[in-house]
C-alpha cells in the first residue's frame, strides 16, 4: 500500500506539474497572440493617423489654391470690365479715341512739340551718341479728323 500510496501523490505532483507546464504555454501563447492584436492595432491606428495629417495636409493646400483662383478672378473680372468701358469709349467717345491714338501710336498734332525722353539706360545711351553727331529729327504727325 505505501508503492500505491507514493505513486499517487507522484502522479499527482507529476501531473499536476504538466497541467501547470501546459497552463504556462497556453499562457505565454495568449500574452503572445494578445501582443500581436495590440500591435497590429497600434499600427492601423497609426495608419489612420498618417492619413488623415496628410488628407488634412492636402484639404488646406487645395483651400488655399481655391482662396487665390478666387482672388485672381476676381481680378480678372475688374481688368475684364475696365477694358469693356474701355472698348465702349473707344466706340463712342472721339476724346477718349484721340487720347488712345496719342498714348498708344504717338500721333501728335500739327503744332504740338514732341519732347522724347528716355525710358531706361540703353535709350539714355542712344540719346548721348545721338547728341554727338549732328542728326535732325523728323516728326511724324497724323492729322485728326
Amino acid at each position: 500500500m505505501s508503492q500505491a500510496a507514493n505513486t499517487f501523490w507522484i502522479n499527482r505532483f507529476i501531473s499536476s506539474a504538466r497541467i501547470e507546464l501546459v497552463e504556462r504555454r497556453r499562457l505565454r501563447s495568449r500574452r503572445l497572440i494578445d501582443g500581436l492584436i495590440v500591435m497590429v492595432i497600434l499600427a492601423a491606428s497609426a495608419i489612420c493617423v498618417s492619413i488623415y495629417w496628410r488628407a488634412e495636409s492636402e484639404l488646406a493646400e487645395a483651400v488655399a489654391k481655391r482662396e487665390a483662383a478666387a482672388i485672381k478672378l476676381e481680378e480678372l473680372k475688374v481688368r475684364v470690365e475696365r477694358r469693356e468701358r474701355e472698348v465702349q469709349q473707344l466706340k463712342n467717345d472721339r476724346a477718349a479715341i484721340e487720347q488712345f491714338a496719342r498714348q498708344r501710336f504717338g500721333f501728335v498734332r500739327p503744332g504740338d512739340v514732341v519732347i522724347r525722353l528716355p525710358q531706361n539706360e540703353e535709350q539714355t545711351a542712344a540719346v548721348r551718341m545721338a547728341n554727338l553727331t549732328p542728326q535732325r529729327t523728323r516728326s511724324y504727325t497724323k492729322a485728326s479728323n
